[in-house]
């Protein structure tokens, strides 16, 4: 009599992974769903029928995001030569690891051809279409997880290889805008504004950018957030130039009764060199203080939407083709003259 057997193992495995094509004259994106999975169980899996539970796949850096930014006083101490040297070489690694590890994060430009990715994608036994492939994906959810059911047969080796195999597309509206945050990247970025997302089942998973046809590299998405739109990163624009600089003129130090004040005073140039209108988000930030000793005044937000609790200034701006836009905004610290504030600039 025939027997059916069922056991778990942990020798399998899948998470998301995306394609992204965005079409930026009709504000389209086609999302294309897609699971990168692997297995080791030591059984050839023949012409399986394939169900996937979400789990908690790994995945990148996001955006830049700025997080509050607290001043410090310079506490001195009494060091031996050795410490010294080793708090040197600390430093230094640090400055290292910083500067190889990147300065922008939320996208990773991969240097390879578009397609590398679909070197060991999985095809069904039977030759189907794959624009028809979403039809063969029954989507159940439970109250932990969602499984998707694909209703097609596969072949996936023992091997380890990573395979990819299709669970769905769809064609959903997004609006193109542009960020920037002059304090973290001198470049702005590309961003689809996603809206009713929830609907869309998501995980968390790498996105290979592709927009008007051209690949742009690799991305990230993070449903996990409670925010009413998703944004997507879709690399840096190098079309719109934005510059950030410290108003000398305008900046000063001045001493009085045992208190040091200085005032910072910067400047942020936009200009759009598309020959589109664009619109821009705008961050910066200016510092805050946990300390009694340390009084930080925001004197001027240049028009900025101000949230004190984090210090983030925000902008939202639009520009025609070849415009060019100035703002200034300046803060003041007040702070004891002994002392040191180790991470005011």
């Amino acid at each position: 009599m025939p027997v059916n057997l069922s056991y778990y193992t942990n020798h399998a495995g899948w998470t998301a992974i995306y394609d992204v094509r965005v079409n930026s004259k009709t504000n389209k994106v086609k999302l294309i769903y897609k699971a990168m999975l692997s297995q080791t169980t030591g059984i050839d899996w023949k012409k399986t029928k394939l169900t996937l539970s979400t789990g908690t796949p790994n995945f990148g850096v996001a955006a830049p995001q700025l997080t509050p930014w607290y001043l410090q006083l310079y506490v001195p101490g009494i060091y031996s030569d050795l410490q010294r040297r080793a708090a040197q070489g600390n430093a230094m690694r640090n400055n290292l690891q910083s500067a190889l590890s990147g300065k922008v994060a939320g996208l990773e430009i991969v240097k390879a051809d578009a397609d590398q990715y679909r070197i060991n994608e999985t095809m069904a036994v039977t030759s189907i279409d794959p624009s028809t492939l979403q039809q063969y994906t029954t989507l159940t959810q439970g109250q932990l997880n969602t499984n998707f059911e694909i209703d097609l047969p596969y072949d996936v080796a023992s091997d380890g290889q990573l395979q990819y195999v299709n669970i769905k597309d769809q064609e959903i509206n997004c609006i193109l805008k542009n960020y920037a945050v002059p304090r973290i990247d001198k470049e702005a970025y590309l961003l689809a504004e996603v809206a009713d997302w929830e609907s869309l089942d998501l995980l968390p998973g790498d996105a290979n950018i592709i927009m008007d046809e051209t690949y742009i590299g690799r991305s990230v998405i993070d449903p996990n957030t409670t925010a009413d739109t998703l944004n997507l990163a879709l690399g840096r624009d190098k079309r719109i130039d934005v510059k950030r600089s410290l108003v000398k003129e305008l900046s000063s130090l001045k001493s009085s009764g045992g208190y040091n004040r200085q005032v910072f005073t910067y400047e942020i140039v936009v200009k759009n060199n598309k020959t589109t209108d664009i619109n821009l988000l705008l961050k910066d930030q200016f510092p805050l203080s946990t300390i009694k000793e340390i009084e930080v005044k925001l004197e001027a937000d240049g028009g900025a939407m101000v949230n004190n609790e984090t210090g983030v200034l925000t902008w939202k701006m639009d520009l025609k083709p070849g415009e060019v836009k100035k703002l200034r905004f300046s803060y003041a610290v007040k702070y004891p003259k002994d002392k040191k504030i180790t991470n005011l600039k």
